[in-house]
């Protein structure tokens, strides 16, 4: 009979862990007394670790629904948006989805399929030991995948307890692939984000640094303005680069071929006509090459999801267009609190401090009217 009424109640106590937020905090203190009623069950005391970590991560507004439904995949997404941070609930967030914790080893064990599940989890208070070999394999992917790099991931290895030796092996694999001229522009934010890490500066990242800007300049420029001067201001700069520099010769060459200072290009060249040619194809063909892949980009990011374009143009400092997608997301339901705390960092990050100030105020008069209209639970 005993064993019966122990059973009837933990079928009780599951039920009870798929409840509303309110009814939670209710059955919180039902658990209690049953458990002061039966000291010695092990079910108990397990399911009210699992209650209790519900109720601590109901908290979040963000996370809410997908806690109180225990979906994890949902968790997850929602997780990886969240802005907030509360870094001592991650005990609670393995007690109640024990998967991501499995997913935490696995990766730790080199097992990166599993970076997507864990990337977001510094929000809660997880400090990674980044295996070895991850810095070979971001280098590799990243190559492949742009948006790899996203904030999650940066705030992640930041709070990594090894980012040193991590943003070191970035470094290592980046100049082994110093011939790639093609990988230029991926290579140097990888150096980028090294230096994030450990606030080093580097001799490759500073070359590919004045390579990029030289790249940017010469595609600016106008051939009509295009002079014998800036043809030997720009050889000198390019000369100067102790990198692979093919494709901006050959920009240097098309430039002067369509500004009329052929004289020029051939002694540069050393009057070979054949490779000024091949050169200039070559450069041609690497420009619509870029074209496509930058079409394909801007579809990709028009496709996304407004409050994912937010976080890619946030992630690239780009704070203007960030709080112009704010403006439109709250212009559809102006009540949401996570957004508008949002705007206001942006704003904040411009320099509008007083804007920043207003966007605060209407979160703390939203959060009042929250509190007054919801049971919260107790801390």
């Amino acid at each position: 009979m005993k064993r019966f009424l122990l059973i009837v109640l933990l079928l009780f106590v599951l039920n009870i862990l798929a409840q509303s937020l309110e009814e939670l905090e209710k059955n919180w203190d039902e658990l209690l007394q049953r458990i002061l009623r039966e000291p010695e069950s092990d079910q108990l005391i397990e399911l009210g670790k699992k209650l209790s970590a519900k109720r601590r991560l109901a908290q979040l507004e963000s996370l809410r629904d997908s806690v109180l439904e225990e979906k994890l995949d949902k968790f997850v997404r929602d997780l990886s948006e969240m802005s907030e941070t509360r870094e001592d609930l991650l005990d609670e967030c393995f007690v109640l989805f024990p998967k991501l914790k499995e997913d935490v080893a696995n990766f730790e064990h080199g097992d990166f399929s599993k970076l997507n599940s864990v990337s977001a989890l510094w929000k809660l208070g997880y400090r990674a030991i980044l295996p070895q070999g991850f810095a070979e394999w971001l280098v590799q992917r990243f190559l492949s995948d742009p948006f790899l790099v996203d904030w999650n991931l940066v705030f992640l290895l930041k709070n990594s307890l090894n980012k040193n030796d991590v943003a070191r092996q970035i470094r290592q694999e980046c100049e082994k692939l110093k011939d790639k001229e093609e990988s230029y522009s991926a290579l140097y934010r990888l150096m980028v984000l090294a230096k994030q890490l450990d606030g080093l500066d580097s001799q490759f990242e500073n070359e590919l640094s004045r390579y990029i800007e030289l790249m940017t300049a010469l595609e600016r420029l106008p051939a009509e303005r295009f002079s014998e001067e800036e043809f030997e201001k720009f050889s000198r700069a390019i000369d100067a680069l102790n990198l692979k520099k093919d494709n901006l010769k050959a920009i240097l060459s098309h430039l002067a071929e369509r500004s009329g200072i052929q004289d020029a290009v051939m002694r540069e060249l050393g009057n070979d006509r054949s490779n000024l040619q091949r050169v200039v194809a070559r450069w041609k063909f690497r420009v619509d090459l870029m074209i496509l892949v930058v079409s394909a980009f801007f579809v990709t990011l028009f496709l996304l999801p407004r409050r994912l374009k937010i976080s890619f143009f946030a992630f690239f400092k780009a704070y203007r267009i960030a709080i112009w997608l704010c403006q439109k997301e709250l212009s559809k339901d102006p009540t949401d609190i996570r957004l508008r705390t949002q705007l206001a960092m942006f704003y904040e990050r411009i320099g509008e401090n007083e804007k920043a100030f207003q966007e605060y105020k209407i979160v703390r008069d939203l959060s009042r009217m929250v509190k007054k209209d919801r049971i919260l639970p107790r801390a």
